[in-house]
């Protein structure tokens, strides 16, 4: 994930190729994984993740309002 989104993906659209790979995968684990892969973020980009109307899902953040987060708190963060 992290080169993915260093290449300069955007967030979601990695979430939702992986989801793709594996219907199994829900927003919490999707949360656990950035957690796991980006250690210095804070706990809030796994609580946005939480929220992201990914797919399936009819309430919550937008792919774009969760994209704009999540690149400012990677680019704080340093990864980017």
């Amino acid at each position: 994930m992290l080169e993915e989104i260093r290449n300069g993906e955007l967030p979601t659209t990695v979430f939702k190729r992986l989801i793709k790979a594996d219907s199994s995968i829900g927003n919490i684990r999707l949360a656990e994984i950035l957690g796991d892969e980006f250690v210095e973020l804070s706990s809030l980009a796994q609580q946005l993740v939480w929220h992201w109307k990914g797919p399936g899902r009819s309430q919550g953040l937008s792919d774009e309002s969760l994209d704009a987060e999540l690149l400012k708190m990677l680019k704080d963060a340093k990864y980017l």
